[in-house]
């Protein structure tokens, strides 16, 4: 309340605004109920603690050569917020049948999942000011938290919960994958698999006419229904034949050769209807029809993808390792001139340790492996549309021709796939009796070209268009230790200390001023700008000097190192990388006998953030956002009076605030990932009741979270700590 008194929301300097005697009585009125007490902790209203519950059955057996699983499972999850509720239903069966040199597997599953979504966002009750009350003096919930002259409108999220609005969703899947073998010699395989998934997805959206959105709408169109339904059918084929074979006890030799075909389609249609009466009228039928110039839409894409391969390993001695392979790729999804690929690579690798040097010299060395790999894989993880020329008909647009069309995407015939040339070098070592061990790799990697959509102006009819172009160059180098304070096999004791690092380096090359355009279109956006020599995570600013203690205004840098109160994009220059310097994970694992127990923490060490809870949330707040629930830095940290020492510019200042280096914080997070406790019975314990194997666990996830950055997380949905009981038993 004091900040909206600050920033003149109980002031009539507005133009056409009510007067002063009535937003100082509106004041006084807010400032009586805090007073009174009222202090609304809204947070609290749409969450719950929720109990989930999984269950998974199992069956196997089988006679001969036939052999047979049966699988079932449920999973019901209860979730942190109200109406978000997930139920799956699984089931498997797995069949093997060998005669002679032949053997059949067929693997089944079929997985049903329904949940529901909460129909007001947490973020709704996030926003809502702690001087509003829940109910009014009957107890009952209003429709409108403020919707008066003064004020403007705020709708109470109690609400719009309470009514019979719903999001409903149901999934359905179906995989099966058949697989036939033929040994026709020791050394020699051939395998051929077929594979067939299936994916439905539906999802119904009603919001009632009484919602609070529907205030300013036509009553025959007040209250909306959206139905939408996605199939996804994949087929897909492989046929491969596989040699291995060791001669003379020294030389291993393996050779696949094969090829693979898929095909992908997804359909996804649906329609919106709009004007409901009140009551329990859900359903499309007691619509008043579809949303003006709207009819039901229907999209349909498809994919196919064909390769053939060559891979082969070669070892000697168990000493000298090489591996190779080869693969020619084609995808519909790329441009028809540009819509095969090679890609290889080649592995070299070096056991140390087999060496004599090392067995006779340094018994302590159990492992040592240095090795080496260069390949170009292809990515094709594209939309199937890519690039193709596409049209979108207007049904409400008809002349002498018939229909009319617009052009919606253009196609590129030359669009190429992205690659990258990925070369690695590293080494694995086990020392001391197994009790330390380690792994390094150092890689380099160069993406050409690189693929994006290009923002073109509105006068070409179309707002991006899907081109290669440019490099990426990326280095980085990645860790993992462990090591074994105590390791004692006889007495069933281990204790191991482990880690993991990660670090990278990125670079941009050969772009020019190809998104020049995109980069101007990002400056009021965003904060990543693509140019040559550049990182793409870097952050892009204009340089800040703080807040003047004077006048309240921020003080820029320039780029030739003075200063003004005149914000330029011109000055912008990188201020830091969203990318972290190091990150990773550590923790430790302990066992004693049938106990167990592990910790795992993970962290985040040097790497900048543009904190957006501090720009909106503190600065840049508008008219219409003064009645939310904002960060309290918005009072205690802006500058108020002639020689504040502030972080945050004046609060009077209703000008937008642009992005500067001011918002660049470093971030060193840590955080308590998971806790595991578990028992296993001894053997003999269990066989007294009956099974031949009983072990508990207990988990639990997102214990803490320290950080240097302080910003908002999970004010879409929360965040929940989760701790779960499993009891597994074998009969």
């Amino acid at each position: 309340l004091e900040f909206e008194r600050l920033a003149g929301k109980y002031d009539n300097s507005n133009d056409g605004a009510p007067g002063l005697l009535e937003r100082e009585n509106l004041y006084n009125k807010h400032l009586a109920d805090i007073n009174s007490g009222v202090d609304t902790y809204w947070l609290s209203e749409p969450v719950r603690t929720g109990i989930n519950h999984r269950h998974q059955l199992y069956v196997d057996g089988g006679a001969g050569g036939f052999m047979f699983g049966i699988g079932l499972n449920y999973n019901g999850v209860t979730g942190v917020m109200k109406e978000s509720d997930r139920d799956v239903l699984g089931a498997n069966i797995d069949l093997i049948y060998r005669v002679g040199k032949l053997q059949f597997t067929n693997k089944f599953t079929a997985q049903q999942t329904k949940y529901t979504n909460p129909i007001v966002p947490f973020s709704d009750y996030a926003q809502a000011s702690p001087y509003y009350k829940k109910y009014n003096e009957e107890g009952e919930v209003e429709r409108w938290l403020a919707n008066t002259e003064l004020e403007p409108e705020v709708s109470n999220p109690l609400y719009n919960a309470s009514l019979n609005s719903r999001d409903d969703n149901t999934q359905m899947q179906f995989s099966d994958y058949f697989i036939a073998e033929y040994n026709p010699t020791n050394e020699l395989k051939l395998r051929a698999r077929f594979g067939l998934t299936s994916l439905t997805a539906e999802r119904e959206l009603f919001y009632s006419p009484d919602d609070t959105r529907f205030e300013d709408t036509d009553i025959l169109r007040k209250g909306s229904y959206d139905y939408t339904n996605s199939k996804t059918t994949k087929y897909e084929g492989e046929l491969t034949a596989i040699y291995a074979t060791v001669l003379n006890d020294k030389h291993r030799i393996n050779v696949a050769v094969g090829g693979n075909i898929s095909e992908q389609k997804t359909t996804l249609q649906g329609y919106s209807a709009e004007g409901f009466p009140s009551g329990d009228f859900t359903y499309p039928s007691f619509s008043n029809g579809y949303p003006e110039g709207e009819s039901p839409n229907y999209t349909e894409s498809l994919s196919r993808a064909v390769s053939a391969y060559l891979t082969g390993g070669y070892a000697f001695a168990d000493k000298y390792l090489m591996d190779v392979s080869y693969r020619l790729n084609g995808s519909s999804v790329f441009g028809s001139n540009k819509q095969f690929i090679n890609t290889w690579s080649l592995g070299l690798g070096w056991n140390i340790h087999n060496e004599s040097f090392i067995k006779d010299n340094a018994p302590w060395i159990n492992y040592l492996k240095i090795r080496g790999s260069i390949g170009n894989p292809g990515n094709q993880n594209f939309d199937s549309a890519l690039s193709l020329t596409t049209f979108q008909y207007l049904y409400s647009s008809y002349n002498y021709f018939g229909m009319s069309s617009v052009l919606q995407t253009l196609g590129n015939r030359n669009l190429e796939w992205q690659t990258t040339l990925d070369r690695n070098i590293g080494f694995d070592v086990t020392l001391f009796n197994e009790r330390f061990s380690m792994t390094l790799d150092y890689y380099w990697k160069t993406t050409d070209p690189l693929l994006l959509a290009i923002g073109l102006p509105s006068s070409s009819g179309i707002t991006s268009y899907n081109t290669n172009f440019g490099k990426q160059l990326s280095t980085g180098f990645t860790g993992t230790v462990q090591y074994y304070i105590f390791r004692d096999f006889d007495k069933r004791l281990t204790w191991s200390l482990r880690g993991t690092i990660r670090m990278e380096d990125s670079e941009l090359d050969g772009i020019g001023n190809s998104l020049e355009s995109m980069n101007e279109y990002n400056q009021s956006r965003s904060t990543e700008r693509y140019y040559d020599g550049a990182d793409p995570d870097d952050i892009w600013a204009v340089r800040s000097a703080g807040i003047d203690p004077a006048t309240g205004r921020e003080i820029f840098i320039k780029k030739d190192g003075t200063y003004t109160y005149d914000f330029s994009y011109a000055d912008e220059v990188v201020v830091g990388n969203s990318r972290p310097t190091a990150e990773g994970t550590f923790g430790t694992s302990f066992g004693y006998k049938g106990f167990t127990a592990g910790l795992t923490f993970r962290y985040y060490l040097g790497g900048e953030s543009f904190n957006e809870a501090v720009y909106n949330k503190v600065e840049n707040i508008s008219t219409s956002n003064l009645n939310n629930n904002l960060d309290k830095r918005a009072l205690y940290d802006r500058w108020q009076k002639p020689g504040d020492h502030a972080l945050f510019r004046n609060i009077s200042l209703a000008t937008t605030t642009p992005m500067s280096s001011r918002f660049v914080q470093t971030e060193n997070t840590l955080t308590l990932e998971s806790l595991q406790v578990g028992y296993e019975f001894d053997p003999a314990f269990a066989r007294k009741l009956g099974i031949s194997g009983l072990r508990i666990n207990a988990y639990m996830n997102d214990i803490f979270r320290v950080s240097s950055i302080k910003e908002e997380r999970g004010t879409s949905y929360p965040y929940a700590r989760s701790v779960s009981f499993a009891l597994s038993f074998t009969l």
